[in-house]
């Protein structure tokens, strides 16, 4: 700042002591210019009265160098053209001599102040267009509001922003402007959401600090209009929930026949308890054979139900919805879910999950998709191998994170390509998109997690999920699970 102060006060140029010279010069002729003039054609022959008044005019308006100047022009010349003037005496000579030095510096001196302070009140002006124009047309939208909530001064951003045409600031109130305005004393920025005049809505960031003389309770508001970046995140969360719900979709229906299968069974062992049930029926059998069929058939139905609803909520649309949930529960879920593509690739599917895993800050339907995501490419990778298991393990580190790593027997991932397989439209799958493996990144990433594949030394691949836990009480054993 003091370089730009610099460059600012030197607009005002210092004076040049040859015009101080010249003025000195010029102010000395024309006193001996008066005095012979007055000599004669007035018979006013007063030698030094001009030379002091010439001496006084050079100091008031030239500086001492000037005055000076004046008193060396006018003195000698006075001593010369009228040496036997009767007023010409070497004590008045003396006289006049000190009077005009007195006079010289004392006014030479009064002149300087007036001059510095003349150049500082032009430097103070100067700085102050300097800050106006820097405030008028900074970008960021800035106004200066006093203890009483009366604004000061807004500047051009500002009033773009907030809608306001009138330059006068005389009636503006920082409560009108901004209704319902919260406390800001904070350093965090706050939220603030308002309607203008005119129906815009606008998401605005507010802060707020004290200038320099916080004595007179005088503070700057900056606002930051953040409509197009909240409509914008708006969208793209809206985006994301699609491309997630469609790749949800998409995990499903390339699991239709497991599927199918899946909820084949229930109903076609709830259709023979139907059938044992007309059969008793038919042959008069008494109640209670009857009742055990039907209650087995009504069993299964509401076993396919439960697969339906479960297929349902998983495949449908909605917000993230994180909420502190059971770890052992959600990820026994998802092994159930992935068992469907387990199941088509005839491999087995080997679950273990930790007792103290606690609970999870998550949306559980967007942990499970990657669940699903992980199981399923590993059940495309060993399907062509010799040996086909699939080991899904849950643990709890020391460092308050819980951990899923999701181990196959497959080929494994080509050297260096670990952190490439996270990446957008990158597939080895013939019809693949490309989409699974960065959705399940993004999951992870937004809630706070990591994800990482590694290949296994003894070949087939490894992709480890960690999450913030919550610690929990767990039940005594390990929960383990085998499905083939």
């Amino acid at each position: 700042m003091q370089r730009l102060w610099a460059i600012v006060d030197q607009q005002e140029t210092a004076s040049d002591w040859r015009w101080n010279l010249l003025q000195g010069v010029g102010f000395g002729s024309a006193a001996l210019v008066a005095t012979a003039l007055g000599r004669h054609l007035f018979g006013i022959d007063l030698p030094f009265t001009f030379a002091l008044a010439a001496i006084a005019i050079g100091a008031v308006l030239g500086g001492a160098l000037t005055a000076c100047v004046g008193a060396a022009t006018t003195i000698p010349t006075a001593l010369v053209f009228s040496a036997h003037h009767p007023l010409v005496t070497p004590l008045n000579t003396l006289v006049v001599t000190g009077f005009a030095i007195v006079l010289a510096l004392f006014g030479g001196r009064m002149t300087l102040l007036r001059q510095r302070a003349g150049l500082a009140q032009r430097r103070s002006h100067q700085r102050e267009l300097c800050l106006h124009s820097i405030f008028n047309t900074t970008p960021a939208a800035m106004i200066i509001v006093d203890a009483a909530g009366d604004v000061l001064a807004i500047n051009r951003s500002a009033r773009g922003i907030l809608g306001i045409t009138d330059p006068d600031t005389g009636r503006l109130r920082l409560a009108d402007l901004l209704p319902g305005l919260p406390d800001l004393s904070g350093d965090t920025p706050t939220a603030h959401a308002l309607c203008r005049a005119d129906g815009t809505r606008l998401a605005l960031s507010l802060s707020s600090g004290p200038l320099p003389f916080a004595a007179t309770g005088l503070r700057t508001l900056h606002l930051r209009d953040e409509t197009e970046q909240v409509a914008a995140a708006e969208r793209l969360a809206l985006l994301q929930a699609e491309l997630h719900q469609l790749a949800r979709a998409t995990a499903l229906g390339q699991l239709g026949s497991a599927i199918a299968h899946e909820l084949n069974q229930p109903l076609a062992t709830a259709a023979n308890f139907a059938t044992v049930a007309q059969a008793a029926l038919a042959r008069g059998r008494d109640t209670v054979e009857v009742g055990a069929a039907l209650d087995g058939a009504v069993q299964e139905i509401f076993r396919a139900a439960a697969v339906l609803k479960r297929l349902r909520r998983f495949v449908e649309r909605g917000p993230l919805q994180a909420q502190w949930v059971d770890a052992r529960d959600i990820i026994a879920e998802g092994a159930t879910l992935g068992m469907l593509a387990v199941r088509q690739a005839g491999a087995e599917l080997k679950v273990s999950i930790a007792p103290d895993l606690g609970e999870l800050w998550i949306d559980a339907i967007q942990i499970q998709q990657v669940l699903l995501n992980l199981i399923a490419n590993a059940a495309d990778a060993v399907s062509d191998t010799a040996v086909r298991v699939i080991d899904l393990r849950a643990v709890s580190g020391p460092d308050g994170q819980c951990t899923i790593t999701v181990s196959d027997t497959g080929p494994g991932i080509a050297p260096g390509q670990e952190q490439a397989i996270f990446a957008p439209f990158r597939t080895s799958k013939p019809h693949g998109l490309g989409v699974g493996l960065a959705i399940c990144r993004a999951i992870v990433d937004a809630h706070e997690g990591t994800i990482t594949a590694a290949t296994n030394n003894g070949g087939g691949a490894t992709f480890r999920i960690s999450l913030p836990q919550r610690p929990g009480i767990g039940s005594s054993g390990e929960m383990v699970a085998h499905a083939a």
